[in-house]
């Protein structure tokens, strides 16, 4: 990134810094890009790849903040500038990644003519999952493949807020934690204190250096003068004035450590402040994965237990219903064998009582209270078959059963009672048996969904589990090369600075003797 230019926007009244990238040494490869379009690049490359970590990019103003420095140019200069160190290191810490230099959308963002608002549009990028737990992954970059179906469990970053944290998502523990995850934790948290501390102790370090460097300024200014008031004494007018500029060297050597402690030292801490939030979103990326494997775990133990009960329960029915069968059986065979005998007893057609009739008279006979006589029907068809004669028919007899003219008293009843038993029937389960058997293949179909999601998500975990490791290996050994090059870099400016005081000091002494040496006996006296 060599340049950055404030570049008016045609379709509002408003400009914005595009920042020139150069790629290679030729000049004529160039590609202008704006801040917004940087942090949408990481944003992609953040769900393509959630496994690694990406290189964070200077972070963004807030409003106010924006708004303050508006209008003080001087201000605006240095952030700009800022943001063009920063923003360069970013895209050379990807190119020399070693997947994410391979990355084709990566590649298209370098390229000149390239519109990255429609490049936004165009897969893969339009085709990214909204939420990066319900994708699956490819072993060898850790990127996202695919969609996975519908069915998996939701995310542990769903969940309500749980109160008493601040309106921050709560995610359980996992049940069995790896315990070198457990260990990154605790170590990305420690790294991250111990970052913090050191740039607000570094702040305040850079914060006095200025205000000595101010009050080096002032100081050098009225030795200045104040040797042009000496003039009597040349020597002593020297003297003043070596002091003079050499507090103003001093100035000089000051205001060059404080920007090397700001781009050397300050800039790349605050980078590894960001650099401990990444490796903690990608920790929790990978709890949430070891979450959700647990929880499509619970699910297939809980529906195999209800397949057991809902498997004895279908046994324990058919043991009630074959003993219930030959119950029925037994007890047909038994009346068919008592009705033979018995007509063969009597050698007469058997007639059927009229109390058992459904006739609507015999039934309201039947639900009178008065007690029935079983001797009286007998008697009185012994009689009328005595008074007729052998051989001669009775036109009188009663073959069959009379209609009756009288209406049914309990036909409302009936009719009330079957629309009653319509709706409760629309309500309850009135075929148990095939209810119970659907439940069992719903169950059976739901087990070997969460088998084939189980198995997935466990494939998913090692990959994330081995990808996140292997870039945490990775990302020690950066961290190693940066923060030594930063105490480097530390010691150097120091070093400069000291270097720089000592020789102006050095001159400024040599004046200083020269004046002792010409008028010791007075300075004695005086």
């Amino acid at each position: 990134v060599n340049s950055a230019i404030k570049v008016a926007d045609g379709l509002t009244a408003s400009s914005f810094v595009a920042y020139t990238i150069q790629i290679g040494p030729q000049q004529d490869n160039e590609v202008k890009r704006r801040y917004s379009e940087f942090a949408s690049l990481r944003s992609v490359l953040c769900k393509m790849y959630p496994t690694l970590i990406i290189p964070p990019i200077p972070e963004k103003h807030s409003i106010s903040n924006y708004a303050n420095i508006q209008n003080k140019s001087k201000e605006e200069a240095v952030i700009v500038d800022k943001r063009k160190r920063l923003l360069q290191k970013f895209l050379n810490r990807l190119a020399k990644h070693e997947i994410l230099s391979y990355e084709h959308v990566f590649h298209r963002f370098l390229e000149s003519g390239v519109s990255w608002a429609e490049l936004m549009h165009c897969p893969p990028i339009s085709t990214l999952p909204k939420n990066p737990l319900n994708a699956t992954l490819t072993a060898s970059s850790s990127s996202i493949l695919f969609s996975r179906s519908p069915f998996m469990p939701s995310s542990p970053s769903t969940t309500q807020p749980s109160p008493g944290t601040g309106g921050q998502t709560f995610i359980p523990p996992p049940m069995r934690p790896d315990p070198r995850f457990v260990d990154s934790e605790v170590f990305t948290h420690k790294f991250y204190l111990q970052l913090s501390g050191s740039v607000e102790r570094s702040k305040k370090v850079v914060r006095k250096l200025g205000e000595i460097a101010q009050d080096n300024s002032e100081l050098g200014a009225n030795l200045n003068g104040f040797s042009l008031s000496e003039n009597q004494c040349v020597p002593l007018s020297r003297a003043i004035e070596r002091t003079g500029q050499a507090v103003d060297s001093s100035f000089i050597a000051t205001s060059t450590l404080i920007q090397s402690l700001e781009v050397g030292v300050n800039e790349s801490l605050q980078e590894y402040i960001q650099y401990a939030n990444i490796i903690k979103s990608i920790l929790k990326f990978r709890h949430q994965k070891h979450i959700q494997s647990e929880s499509t775990a619970d699910q297939l133990e809980s529906k195999r237990s209800s397949l057991e009960n809902l498997e004895k329960m279908e046994s324990e029915a058919k043991r009630i219903e074959d003993a219930l069968n030959r119950e029925r059986r037994s007890t047909s065979d038994s009346i068919s064998s008592v009705s033979s005998t018995a007509g063969n007893n009597t050698g007469q057609p058997h007639v059927v009582d009229s109390t058992f009739t459904n006739d609507p008279e015999s039934m309201e006979h039947a639900d009178s209270d008065e007690p029935s006589n079983p001797f009286a029907s007998s008697s009185v068809t012994s009689n009328s078959v005595a008074e007729t004669p052998i051989g001669q028919a009775n036109p009188y007899a009663q073959t069959h059963t009379t209609p009756s003219s009288a209406p049914r008293r309990r036909s409302t009843r009936l009719n009330v009672f079957s629309a009653l038993s319509h709706t409760i029937h629309g309500i309850i389960d009135v075929d148990p048996e095939t209810t119970r058997r659907s439940n069992i293949g719903k169950t059976k179909d739901a087990i070997t969904q969460l088998e084939d999601q189980l198995e997935t998500t466990n494939a998913d975990l090692d990959k994330i589990s081995r990808a996140v490791q292997g870039d945490l290996d990775r990302f020690q050994r950066q961290k190693i090369r940066d923060l030594r090059d930063v105490l480097v870099e530390y010691a150097k400016a120091h070093q400069t600075w000291c270097r720089k005081n000592k020789e102006a000091w050095l001159t400024a002494k040599e004046e200083v003797e020269k004046i002792s040496a010409q008028n010791g006996a007075t300075d004695t006296t005086v």
